[in-house]
């Protein structure tokens, strides 16, 4: 298969690495119903409950759709973290910020992880986009695709790090409306634009990779 192919169907397939319509609507909908149903009621137990029913809902879609059983497990199990943070200490509303808790920790470990790639001269951009080259290796002997892939991974890490660097100290003064939000504008559409900007600056490397 040619590069200007893959190219072509990378471009097109951008919609598939976000989830595909239902898995961009899984990513939005609970987070944002929990902070509207919380900023209209203060009622973490409703907030908490709707939300982990729509999140249910879309994981039983995602089953039926044929998505693989431990992506889905994964994400119940993230579910059933940030409805029971939030509710550990029963109905007040101490903890309500808590929801968010294990997106805050899943940004810390892709953080890390991409940082700890750099370190070690291995950057995970170059391991990801390698497989859509025909020279997979190419990365590791070309000095110019190796930049490349390094500032990709560098833009992902500091895509972790932004999300961070904004959302904690949100959820350490418990400004729950304020840290859905950014949630919601960190999250899909932030993530969208640098897997566009990733493709941007490695199909020229991919080209060169043939």
């Amino acid at each position: 298969m040619s590069f200007e192919t893959k190219s072509k169907e990378t471009s097109k397939d951008l919609l598939a690495t976000l989830g595909g319509p239902l898995g961009i609507l899984e990513s939005l909908v609970p987070g944002t119903i929990y902070v509207t149903i919380f900023s209209l009621t203060f009622n973490v137990l409703l907030a908490a409950g709707v939300a982990g029913s729509v999140a249910l809902v879309f994981a039983i879609l995602q089953i039926v759709r044929k998505r693989p059983l431990t992506q889905v497990f994964a994400g119940l199990v993230g579910l059933g973290i940030s409805i029971y943070l939030p509710l550990r200490d029963g109905l007040s509303n101490t903890h309500a910020a808590d929801y968010f808790v294990p997106g805050l920790l899943t940004n810390v470990a892709y953080a890390l992880a991409f940082a700890i790639s750099l370190l070690f001269r291995k950057p995970l951009a170059a391991i990801a986009l390698s497989f859509l080259s025909s020279n997979a290796k190419a990365w590791k002997t070309d000095r110019a695709i190796y930049k490349r892939y390094f500032w990709i991974t560098v833009m992902w890490c500091a895509m972790f790090l932004t999300r961070l660097l904004i959302e904690v100290p949100l959820y350490l003064t418990n400004q729950v409306p304020a840290l859905g939000v950014a949630k919601l504008v960190l999250g899909t559409p932030f993530y969208a634009l640098v897997v566009w900007f990733s493709w941007l600056m490695a199909r020229g490397s991919l080209s060169k990779a043939k």
